[in-house]
């Protein structure tokens, strides 16, 4: 995938502390299924089957909760998603050149739905309330580094992520 391999890998390694790598990680698997879906296809379930290493198996009702068409898949059902739990200015301010506003976990927890947390959790044997901690620490950044003009991606430009 390569753009978004690049950042989400550094974003990983730099959180990870003791870790020996990002493909170790489970992190990658959730951080790329969020953000990279294609039109048309794929979504969350798709891409967890595919990414992280760690996290195999059968997606279940993953398939389109996140990602899907639209003019920018997955980080576009990103943004519907956050804008919809009262939490649109958080990651605006992550696409957009000004500093990037936190998410507490919680709020992180609430735009993405239980559901979704509890599968994810699930996929990645990593408790919902850890999950939460690390995406909310990771996600801002992995969002602001996909959208360096402040703006959403072209589908062009996501064809090289």
């Amino acid at each position: 995938m390569g753009l978004l391999d690049s950042i989400i890998g550094s974003m990983v390694e730099g959180n990870a502390g003791q870790q020996q790598g990002a493909g170790a990680n489970p992190l990658v698997g959730v951080l790329m299924s969020l953000l990279a879906a294609r039109a048309g296809g794929g979504g969350l379930g798709g891409m967890l089957g595919n990414a992280g290493g760690s996290l195999g198996g059968s997606q279940g009702g993953l398939d389109g909760i996140l990602g899907g068409g639209g003019a920018a898949g997955g980080l576009g059902a990103l943004v519907e998603q956050f804008t919809q739990a009262g939490h649109g200015g958080a990651i605006k301010s992550w696409i957009g050149n000004s500093q990037n506003q936190a998410i507490a976990p919680h709020d992180l927890g609430a735009a993405l739905s239980p559901e979704t947390v509890g599968q994810l959790s699930q996929q990645t044997g990593m408790g919902s309330s850890d999950l939460l901690s690390q995406l909310s620490q990771m996600l801002p950044g992995v969002v602001d580094q996909l959208t360096p003009q402040g703006r959403m991606p072209t589908e062009q430009e996501r064809a090289h992520w």
